[in-house]
């Protein structure tokens, strides 16, 4: 049976919170712990933007929108400017969403097992039910049918597989085996990415057939951060995640609580707000050598000889945070056309985001100025060539050092002239 292309005008999804209460395993939001609402002003930058583009659809998602205190305000703008306007909750607040109602053009019911659900002869927008297909869920044909005859009357069904993610692996979410048991009205292709049966009348959208990948998605997406694009990906930082537990001058550790798919448990997660770091090789063009640092380090009681770096500023760019660094430990200068990322890695990933980023950069004695230092810091400025390079790398137990210094030699910038 071929598959018949459904095409649909654009529209944008706006994520107005990132609280919900639910703790779904396999939730696409990968901001969920963040707690987050969409700012009115955010969210009118974001309508505007949508104007701009001709955007004439506007999905309201969350985390659970209903738990946004302005949500009916939201749902009331979205009408003024004219968009037809969708909402997708949970129905944790069926009071709220009856005020909503007066201002929106759809429902989506996200279908959990629910004890109540709301009465369409009581609503003015059309009200749909949506389930999710996976294993131990909808995953024979006796309960689809089941599902299928007690709602097909009472609202529009959606149903839909789900994707893998880290928290949700394949072996939950595979049930292809038994959705090609079924024997299906049609087959259709939603906007060209994503594929679909028609079974019994009621859409399956199905997550688990891979597609090529398209150079953009479908539909525009506005975060809670107030950023307008075609990714799903909040900008957020580790340090936001969970409770703060214990605070410190150098970083705080949090908790919160992951709900473990496989094996059925909730865990308690500790994080440790490592932040984000920049280090790098610095060549000074005049005298043909490498410029380091030695400096004393608390943590392990004495001076230490290594390449110049430090923290980066939470929102700082790190080609910026680099050039700060270099300028406040050395004195000299460096222009953003003298600088280049050499690579990245994740410093602790059981339990930190802090990432690690590494820079080549060349300066000159035309470029030196006075040291930049806190109280604190207690940091000489040596310089050296190739072969003494080379030899103190080959000798330093400083695994970062060597670590960056092997990036370098891979980039193929030691031939510098």
């Amino acid at each position: 049976m071929f598959r018949k292309e459904i095409k649909t005008n654009e529209f944008i999804h706006i994520m107005v919170t990132n609280k919900c209460n639910r703790r779904c395993p396999f939730c696409f939001d990968e901001n969920r712990k963040f707690g987050k609402d969409i700012t009115k002003e955010n969210f009118i930058k974001i309508l505007d933007k949508a104007k701009e583009n001709n955007i004439k659809e506007v999905c309201i998602l969350g985390g659970e929108p209903l738990l946004h205190p302005d949500i009916v305000w939201l749902c009331k703008k979205c009408k003024e400017y004219g968009f037809i306007t969708v909402m997708t909750t949970n129905y944790a607040n069926p009071e709220v969403l009856k005020q909503c109602d007066k201002y929106l053009d759809s429902i989506n019911i996200s279908y959990y097992d629910q004890k109540e659900l709301p009465n369409q002869r009581d609503y003015k927008a059309d009200i749909s039910l949506s389930a999710l297909m996976y294993k131990g869920r909808l995953d024979n044909k006796e309960d689809l049918d089941k599902f299928i005859d007690k709602y097909k009357d009472k609202f529009h069904l959606r149903l839909a597989t789900l994707e893998p993610t880290p928290r949700f692996p394949k072996e939950l979410c595979d049930i292809k085996e038994f959705l090609d048991t079924l024997d299906f009205d049609e087959k259709i292709s939603l906007f060209g990415q994503i594929e679909a049966d028609i079974y019994r009348r009621v859409t399956i959208k199905r997550h688990d057939i891979s597609l090529p990948k398209f150079e953009q998605p479908f539909s525009f997406n506005g975060h809670v951060n107030g950023d307008y694009d075609r990714a799903w990906t909040d900008k957020y930082i580790t340090e936001e995640r969970g409770k703060i537990e214990y605070s410190s001058p150098i970083g705080n550790i949090r908790a919160y609580d992951e709900y473990d798919a496989l094996a059925k448990k909730i865990h308690k997660i500790y994080i440790y707000d490592q932040g984000e770091y920049v280090v790098g090789v610095l060549y000074n063009k005049s005298t043909n050598k490498y410029i380091m640092v030695n400096q004393y380090r608390y943590g392990i009681d004495k001076f230490n000889t290594e390449f110049t770096g430090g923290s980066k500023d939470y929102l700082e760019d790190a080609n910026d945070a680099f050039i700060r660094e270099v300028k406040e430990e050395t004195g000299y200068h460096l222009h953003k056309d003298n600088v280049k990322l050499l690579g990245s890695f994740y410093q602790n990933v059981g339990n930190s985001k802090g990432k690690v980023y590494i820079f080549y950069g060349e300066t000159s004695n035309e470029e030196l100025k006075e040291q930049q230092l806190d109280e604190f810091e207690h940091i000489k400025v040596i310089e050296m060539d190739a072969d003494e390079l080379e030899k103190y790398i080959s000798s330093d137990s400083y695994l970062l050092t060597q670590y960056v210094y092997l990036k370098y030699k891979e980039s193929k910038y030691e031939n510098v002239s």
